[in-house]
């Protein structure tokens, strides 16, 4: 189940981004399904992850953050 979960939260993150909406999966929240459950006044169902979504503020100082990255060669190794 919860490779099908993925695969469906992959296309769904996917989605929203092809449509201008921005999202962050949240697994931790799976941790915290009881409390989550009494916030939504949910009795059943099994939690697995949590999605935040919305636009995002392209003038806030948090979205003009950018950070280095490593060179492909650094980080991976090809084998022929």
């Amino acid at each position: 189940m919860r490779l099908d979960t993925g695969a469906y939260l992959q296309t769904l993150l996917l989605a929203m981004t092809a449509y201008g909406v921005v999202s962050c999966p949240q697994g931790l929240l799976s941790f915290y399904a009881d409390t989550v459950r009494d916030e939504l006044r949910v009795d059943e169902g099994k939690l697995l992850v949590g999605i935040s979504f919305g636009y995002a503020d392209e003038n806030a100082p948090v979205n003009q953050v950018a950070t280095d990255r490593a060179a492909l060669e650094a980080t991976t190794t090809f084998h022929s």
